[in-house]
């Protein structure tokens, strides 16, 4: 078993091998064909979250234990299975539902893991993909991926689920409304491509990249750059005077915050995804006022992993872009997705 860990928060990913772990009762053994890389992982190894002025939540304090192995975007083929394994058999290829609950609690019970008080995410809290090899505790987190290719379903698990998650808290949503996304990097690509087969209304990106903006002006979208020195005006500008129905703010720091909650007309939605930190003022008599709502969305559940990989598949949606790289480059991927300039997806996989 290969695998790249992290054994200090802060600090580069080291290579370790090891026996490979046998499945007992429920667990299946996977052999991981592709993991994505995603922008929770650069928390993860940085070991905190910027939460607003100089505050930080330290990952350590919500029980991240090291040494772990990062990835929770997995594809792989079923190597081993527990005793008690009876829906899935050895060399068939799976999606893994990674946001993994305590099982008891409401939120579990009512099908919703990735909100469980008591997370045991893989990648996260146990050992996930960044490995050619990962122990999955139960055959009922495994997905059929249908036909398609794995280095593009495993990033489903995460980005496209949580793309899919926000866009579903947004809607519905009428011809003649308007919906900004915020953020045109991995997550914004993936709302690109489910938005034509969820709504009809008009949507404006913002981001500061302009390959990314124009790139969605080749998909049809309305774009802003985010370094306009009057955004919003030029957004209204396209949405007319009154304002936008929803925001889904992929980015979620101070600044964007703060403009996607100006936007909003009555009744307006501002739906913050993103973990890049910040804080968010509102003046409190307007949330009456104007009868607006501002919510999280963190993931989403099983089903909808499931309705979306159903979705990309009958649809025939095309992929986001994908780059892959070799496992061993692990930590090389997340200084380039910090960097900020990656279009699409990262990939790892053992070459």
């Amino acid at each position: 078993m290969k695998s790249v860990r992290l054994v200090e928060f802060g600090s580069s990913l080291q290579w370790e091998e090891k026996q490979d772990p046998e499945p007992q009762d429920t667990e299946v053994l996977l052999e991981v064909i592709s993991c994505g890389v995603c922008h929770s992982d650069l928390h993860l190894r940085d070991g905190y979250y910027k939460i607003g002025g100089e505050e930080k939540l330290f990952v350590k304090d919500r029980g991240v234990k090291l040494p772990l192995t990062p990835g929770h975007e997995v594809v792989g083929r079923v190597l081993k299975k527990g005793p008690k394994v009876t829906s899935v058999s050895v060399g068939e290829i799976k999606l893994v539902y990674p946001w993994i609950g305590c099982g008891t609690c409401e939120e579990c019970e009512s099908g919703n893991p990735q909100l469980c008080s008591a997370p045991r995410s893989l990648g996260i809290y146990q050992d996930g993909g960044y490995s050619d090899r990962i122990l999955v505790p139960d055959e009922r987190w495994l997905l059929d991926i249908y036909d398609l290719s794995p280095e593009y379903a495993c990033s489903y698990a995460c980005a496209g689920l949580t793309a899919y998650g926000a866009l579903k808290k947004a809607l519905p949503l009428k011809k003649t409304d308007t919906l900004v996304i915020i953020g045109a990097g991995g997550l914004g690509m993936f709302a690109s491509q489910l938005i034509p087969f969820l709504t009809d209304t008009k949507v404006i990106f913002l981001d500061l990249e302009e390959s990314r903006l124009e790139k969605l002006k080749e998909l049809g979208f309305y774009t802003v750059s985010s370094s306009h020195p009057d955004a919003a005006t030029e957004i209204k500008k396209i949405s007319g005077s009154l304002g936008v129905s929803a925001v889904i703010d992929f980015v979620n720091n101070s600044a964007t915050s703060s403009l996607g909650f100006s936007l909003l007309k009555k009744n307006g939605t501002l739906i913050g995804v993103g973990l890049f930190g910040g804080e968010l003022k509102i003046p409190t008599p307007i949330l009456s006022l104007r009868s607006l709502t501002v919510c999280g969305s963190y993931t989403g559940s099983p089903r909808e992993l499931k309705e979306l990989l159903q979705l990309v598949s009958e649809k025939k949606i095309r992929p986001v872009p994908v780059q892959v790289r070799d496992l061993k480059d692990a930590d090389s991927a997340l200084n380039d997705l910090s960097s900020g300039k990656v279009l699409g997806r990262l990939v790892l996989s053992r070459k």
